[in-house]
């Protein structure tokens, strides 16, 4: 928002400075113009960023105080012509990789990012969630089956994901051995 607010218009002053009733369709898009220039070259996704940001202010703030807003002109945020630019695509990280970083976190000492990736490579947990708590110490390996415990933030859900399997002829197959190699090197008050 501050971004937004100190874009300065043509005679100098700030826009956050301008009363809300001199936005238009045409200085929505004038306005995404200056958002895409920036010091080092284009800046397309933070233009679309800061577009999608007034957007929902407008509808927000609208809503609580409509007099302040022009009753002729709808939001000016809708339908801003933006540059289309080429998303870049983000590959996944390899097992190798994810575990060359896990293991090199856990030498250097720091135990906590390398179980992170763990869990985000493996149990597919972003890294929010697990900072978060929705996976924790006390979920793994507890009751009387080998499982570790997520919770599925969306939906609440909290779900038991086996760990291992005892086939027919009694022998144990683990799943995620690496995994739990590295989960051990954690100090279990680390995630409760």
């Amino acid at each position: 928002m501050r971004e937004i607010c100190d874009t300065l218009t043509k005679r100098g002053d700030r826009i956050g400075g301008r009363p809300i009733k001199s936005v238009s369709p045409l200085g929505a898009d004038k306005l995404y113009d200056a958002f895409v220039k920036g010091g080092k070259g284009n800046r397309l996704r933070t233009a679309e960023k800061l577009v999608v940001l007034c957007r929902k202010a407008w509808r927000v703030v609208h809503r609580i105080h409509p007099a302040e807003f022009p009753a002729d002109v709808p939001n000016p945020w809708l339908g801003v012509t933006m540059a289309t630019r080429v998303k870049l695509i983000k590959h996944a990280v390899t097992r190798e990789q994810a575990y060359k970083f896990a293991h090199g976190c856990v030498e250097r000492g720091e135990p906590e990012c390398g179980v992170t990736a763990v869990i985000c490579f493996e149990w597919l947990q972003r890294p929010e969630n697990v900072i978060a708590g929705h996976i924790k110490w006390t979920g793994h390996r507890t009751g009387s089956k080998p499982t570790i415990r997520i919770e599925h933030h969306k939906t609440g859900a909290v779900i038991d994901h086996p760990l291992e399997e005892r086939l027919a002829s009694g022998e144990i197959v683990r799943f995620y051995e690496e995994a739990e190699g590295v989960l051990a090197k954690l100090p279990a008050a680390a995630y409760r």
